[in-house]
Order: C-alpha cells, then sequence, then structure tokens
C-alpha cells in the first residue's frame, strides 16, 4: 500500500474518533440528555460549547505535543484522550461530568484537525491532494453516520448503552488509527523532534484563510448542536427520526467529503470552496424556512457534507501556503476561529434560551456561512 494512502487511512480514522464520534456524537444524544439525562436545554447547549472551549487549549497545546512527541505521536495521545472522553461521558453524573468530558474531547480534536490532514497532505502526490483531503475527511461522514445508526437503537435499552456503543466504536477506528500512524515513522511526520515550521509570512491570503475557516465555524454551530434537538423536540419527532437524519447527514460527509475534493480537482479549489461554502449555506437556512420532509432531507445532506468543505480549505491552503507554511496558517485559522467560536457558541446558546425558537439560531449560522462564500472567492495566488 502506498505510504501517503495509508497515511490516509491513519487521517481517515483519527477524524472518526476525534471530530466523527469526539465532536459530532453528542448531537443525536442531547434530546435524550434532555429528557432522560436530567440536563436543561441550556445545560445540554453550555455542554457543546464546551467542546469548542477544549479545542482552543488542544489547538494551543498542539505545537508543545509535537516537539516532544512528534506529530504522529501527538496525534496517538489524542486518540486515547478522545477514548476516554467517551468512556466516562457513559456516567450520569451531571452537567459538570459531562461538560469536561466534551471540553477533553474538544482538545484532542483541537490537535487532531492541525496534524491529521498536515502529515496526509504532505505525503499526497501531485494530482492526488483531492483524493488525500477526500479520505482523510471521510472518517468524519462515517463516526457521524455509525452514531446516527447506534444512539436512536441503543436509546432504546438507556442513555448509558448509547454512550458505550459510541465508545466501543471509537476503539475500533482507534486501532486502525494506530496501524496507519505507523507508516509516519522515519518521516518528519513521526520525528520526535521536527524542524520548526517558518513563520507566517502575513498577507490578504493568511488573512482570508483565518477569516473563512472563522465563518465556518460560527455557521456550522446551529448543525452541531441544535439540529437533531430542532428535528426531535422542536418538530416533534422521535429519537429515531432524529437518527435517521443524523445518519443522512452523515451520509453527506462521506459522500460529499469525496466529491467536493474530485470537484475542487477538476474546477479548481478556489472556485471549489466558494460553491462549497454557498451550499452549505443554503442548506443551514433551509429548514426553518421550509420544514418539509424533502427539504430536512437537503438540510441533513447538504450540510452533512461540510468536511469537504474543510477539506478543500485545507487544500487550498496547502496551494497557497505550501507544505511547509501550511501548519503555521492552519494552526493560527484554528486558535483564533476557536477563540470565537467558542464565544459565539455561548451566544447561540444564550439566543436560544431567549427566543426559544430555532429560527434565529439557524438564520444566523446561514448568514455566517454565506460569507464565508465571499471571503474564499477573494484568496489568490500570489496574494
Amino acid at each position: 500500500m502506498p505510504v501517503w494512502l495509508r497515511l490516509s487511512i491513519a487521517g481517515a480514522a483519527t477524524l472518526l474518533v476525534g471530530m466523527g464520534l469526539g465532536r459530532f456524537s453528542y448531537s443525536p444524544l442531547i434530546p435524550a440528555l434532555i429528557e432522560q439525562g436530567g440536563l436543561t436545554a441550556t445545560e445540554a447547549g453550555s455542554a457543546g460549547v464546551a467542546n469548542f472551549v477544549g479545542y482552543l487549549a488542544g489547538a494551543m497545546a498542539a505545537p508543545m505535543m509535537r516537539q516532544r512527541w512528534g506529530e504522529a505521536g501527538a496525534l496517538k495521545i489524542s486518540l486515547l484522550a478522545t477514548l476516554m472522553a467517551l468512556f466516562g461521558s457513559i456516567l450520569p453524573w451531571g452537567f459538570l461530568w459531562i461538560a469536561f468530558w466534551r471540553a477533553v474531547a474538544g482538545a484532542a480534536v483541537g490537535v487532531i484537525m492541525i496534524y491529521a490532514l498536515s502529515i496526509a497532505t504532505r505525503f499526497a502526490p501531485p494530482g492526488k491532494l483531492g483524493a488525500a483531503t477526500g479520505i482523510t475527511y471521510t472518517g468524519v461522514g462515517v463516526g457521524i453516520l455509525s452514531a446516527g445508526t447506534l444512539v436512536p437503537a441503543l436509546l432504546e435499552i438507556s442513555l448509558a448503552a448509547a454512550w458505550t456503543g459510541v465508545a466501543a466504536t471509537g476503539l475500533i477506528a482507534t486501532i486502525i488509527a494506530f496501524w496507519g500512524w505507523g507508516a509516519a515513522s522515519g518521516t518528519d511526520g513521526g520525528a520526535a523532534k521536527p524542524k520548526e515550521h517558518p513563520p507566517i509570512e502575513w498577507g490578504w491570503n493568511a488573512i482570508a484563510v483565518i477569516a473563512a475557516r472563522t465563518l465556518f465555524s460560527l455557521g456550522l454551530i446551529p448543525h452541531t448542536i441544535y439540529w437533531v434537538d430542532y428535528l426531535v423536540r422542536g418538530l416533534g419527532n422521535d429519537n429515531a427520526f432524529g437518527g435517521m437524519h443524523w445518519a443522512l447527514f452523515g451520509a453527506g460527509a462521506i459522500s460529499g467529503t469525496y466529491l467536493w475534493g474530485r470537484f475542487a480537482d477538476r474546477i479548481g479549489f478556489r472556485a471549489g470552496l466558494t460553491l462549497a461554502f454557498a451550499a452549505v449555506a443554503g442548506g443551514i437556512a433551509l429548514p426553518v424556512l421550509n420544514s418539509a420532509g424533502w427539504a430536512l432531507v437537503v438540510s441533513s445532506l447538504v450540510v452533512g457534507a461540510q468536511p469537504g468543505l474543510t477539506a478543500i480549505l485545507s487544500g487550498r491552503v496547502h496551494q497557497l501556503m505550501g507544505p511547509e507554511g501550511m501548519p503555521g496558517v492552519w494552526r493560527a485559522a484554528a486558535l483564533i476561529s476557536t477563540i470565537i467560536q467558542a464565544g459565539g457558541g455561548f451566544i447561540y446558546v444564550a439566543l436560544f434560551a431567549l427566543t426559544e425558537s430555532y429560527a434565529p439560531i439557524f438564520l444566523t449560522g446561514a448568514a455566517f456561512m454565506g460569507s464565508g462564500a465571499i471571503i474564499a472567492w477573494t484568496m489568490r495566488e500570489g496574494r
């Protein structure tokens, strides 16, 4: 197996654990946490935002972890931390307990999102950049699909059973990821003390990358936290209906990630990124403008494909900044966007508590995402 493919598979398994399960498995559990777990709607939303706060801590700690253990070592530690968070969440010990483990999972994702793709794209041969990013981000969709399939069925047994199923899935993916990262041994991706990345060359492209990722992060909050809750408690459906749509969300992530990557390879990453932002913005707004069944399905699939947007954005950064310049800009984007996302998350929670309506939440998210399309179009070579 080519090294780049093995590393892309490792990246996919790592994102499955960290992002697909560590972040996105929480959403289909929110209605049950409110109804069975003793959390209020505000507490459930705040615990979700704790994941964003943890992400910031992880992104800040990532360079120190890289310096001490190398990129592959940092990813392995983050995988184990996510597993601890998933298994720890099984215990029904209230808001502070679940919020703590959401923060731990977020911290792990903060490291994973910086280095998993960095390694995968570094070893992608010419013409395979879209494939490498697409394969890597497919892991997010597989994790979401797994959660959407497992959670509703296991909730019929208990909330603890649902958490256990998610954690067991994470354990299997972690084993695969450890195998894949073994290919990083002897490379700068796995070195114990890799060389320092060059300083960021500040210009419009670097600023635009940070702005685009920040707008993406703010725009995604409604579906990350409130989508299944809107479907179940907002529209009066059962948990199985919410789980079905979360599975569709995951199916969109699996298919959309690869298709967006291939699409960008054909029409160019600049146009592909702009169109991806615009499509996701429409998908976020649609369900509160029209709650018909077809509109809900379209929203689940289109917004579910959002890992493809991140994949294209990361590929675009790779093009504009080069393989050595990418990690610095990507980390800066992660730090700044997460600081703003964490604050924005609490604003979303407060807005929902104030209005008790889902419409302002989703329309605000769509506005942020649509603004990202404008920023994406301004990023050009040589700027």
